[in-house]
């Protein structure tokens, strides 16, 4: 019974969700006008301001998240977390679905960015040898609504918060909800979104937890799989769009696929010692770091997250104590 009533709940969020979203999208005359970014002029003259929002916003970065989910994946913490490999698994397929739900949203809905997101002037401070890295972090490429940060801090800092053990839950909730409104609001700064865009986002990642929270909290299986659905729509969308980036969104559908694969073949009930864990997870980040960067034909990139996001699963089963993680 509670179960159907969590699977209600979370179907009925995911329909108001997608109901809002669009309404939001149809009910400006044009995407351009959506609303104004609040700090657009700050972000354009206060250098100090537009490094410290680019360094908040890499809290929200799939490469931050990523390393976030797979460490719980991978890592025995002990009394630090208090998590298990369920909970290591359940995080891991929230972000991967997350990171999913953001190309297909972006792709459907095709919205630009606020002007001049994609150029940064650097300050005279910054030394030439960082100015790469300041242009990177204070700019933003691709479609825009909603923003992918605030859709991934809130579906895996919510997660974090309802999964891990570390202090009360109050306080837990409470650092989640001041991180996403952080990364939130350094996106807005820097001008690469519009306010409605991270506040859709924040929507849609507390709605994309509710429905995996619904589909198995404690059946990491059945959140992978929601990723692999997920994931396979937002290829489709992104070989659609005019301007979808069909390799990006196809290594978060390898993640989930390999993910799930790993889970239903490995099933571990502990997880690997620190130590361990980082000599595996090294060459595992490395795997899908080298598929980032180089962004290879469609199947290999598929394969290579696939490999990687398996590896993270299934390691502490091939490497560690055999166990029933059912």
């Amino acid at each position: 019974m509670h179960r159907r009533r969590w699977t209600a709940v979370a179907g009925g969020a995911m329909a108001a969700l997608v109901v809002a979203t669009l309404a939001v999208a149809s009910a400006a005359p044009a995407f351009e006008e959506r609303s104004v970014g609040v700090f657009d002029v700050l972000a354009a003259e206060a250098g100090v301001v537009v490094f410290l929002a680019g360094l908040v916003t890499q809290l929200g970065d799939p490469w931050f998240l990523l390393a976030v989910a797979g460490t719980l994946a991978l890592a025995d913490l002990g009394d630090v977390t208090g998590h298990d490999s369920r909970d290591g698994a359940f995080v891991l397929g929230v972000a991967l679905a997350a990171f999913s739900f953001t190309d297909l949203l972006k792709n459907v809905l095709g919205a630009p960015r606020p002007p001049g997101a994609g150029t940064a002037v650097v300050p005279p401070w910054v030394p030439d040898a960082l100015a790469g890295l300041f242009r990177s972090i204070a700019t933003g490429t691709g479609y825009a609504f909603p923003s992918g940060h605030a859709i991934g801090t809130s579906a895996v800092f919510a997660a974090l918060a309802s999964t891990l053990a570390i202090g009360r839950p109050a306080s837990r909730w409470g650092v989640a909800v001041t991180g996403i409104a952080a990364v939130a609001a350094s996106r807005v700064v820097l001008g690469v979104h519009y306010l409605v865009d991270v506040v859709v986002g924040c929507l849609a990642g507390f709605g994309l937890l509710a429905v995996a929270t619904a589909v198995g909290r404690r059946r990491p299986r059945r959140v992978f799989a929601l990723g692999v659905v997920v994931g396979a729509l937002a290829v489709a969308a992104s070989a659609a769009s005019a301007a979808g980036t069909v390799w990006s969104a196809a290594q978060w559908l390898g993640g989930s696929v390999g993910a799930a694969l790993g889970w239903s073949l490995a099933r571990p009930a502990r997880l690997l010692p620190p130590r361990r864990a980082v000599l595996v997870g090294v060459p595992l980040a490395a795997l899908w770091v080298g598929v980032y960067v180089t962004a290879p034909p469609l199947p290999v990139t598929l394969l290579g997250t696939a490999l990687a996001a398996a590896g993270m699963v299934a390691a502490p089963r091939v490497l560690g104590p055999a166990g029933d993680g059912a």
